[in-house]
């Protein structure tokens, strides 16, 4: 009995996780204001995205341009279902290459393969499966995004929603080099 106790103990760990999910750092900090061309002209320029901005820019994507709060934004995201209400928040932190990957596989509807039809969207496979269709270039999910893939990011994900696909000539393999 105290053997199945060992073994039950982690199981139930790593199911549950250890963090407490769903807190909101900055939450009162109001998104930027500017307008849509302005703000993705300064993001481009930025050395990484931080959260607000990524919001702020998928928010755009989806037609939603009014003033808000982060708070806000992560509950409008959050009722979308473009981010998980599990995660952890924070204005100012940058935005991670898994977050960003998660938000645009669930903005556009996409539909993955086997291991994302099996185990429910991930940051891990989300962005393995945009890798994979050319979205974003190699690397891993706890790597922050700079301005210009951001926006790289965000135009392919646009296109997408808009036509349908993704024209050639923006994906990531057709790109000169």
């Amino acid at each position: 009995m105290k053997s199945i106790a060992i073994l039950i103990v982690p199981v139930l760990l790593l199911v549950a996780g250890c963090a407490t999910p769903g807190l909101i750092a900055g939450g009162g900090s109001p998104l930027s204001t500017a307008n849509s061309a302005a703000f993705l002209d300064q993001l481009s320029s930025q050395p990484t995205v931080p959260e607000a901005q990524a919001f702020r820019g998928v928010l755009l994507m989806l037609g939603e341009d009014r003033q808000m709060t982060f708070a806000e934004a992560v509950k409008t995201l959050t009722d979308a279902g473009v981010v998980d209400a599990n995660w952890d928040f924070d204005a100012d932190r940058p935005i991670t290459r898994g977050k960003l990957a998660y938000m645009f596989y669930q903005s556009c509807k996409m539909q993955g393969g086997l291991t994302l039809a099996v185990t429910g969207p991930s940051r891990r496979y989300c962005l393995r499966e945009l890798q994979y269709r050319g979205f974003m270039a190699p690397g891993l999910p706890y790597n922050k995004v700079t301005g210009m893939e951001y926006i790289a990011v965000l135009t392919r994900a646009d296109d997408l929603r808009h036509t349908g696909e993704v024209s050639p000539v923006l994906t990531r393999e057709d790109m000169p080099s």
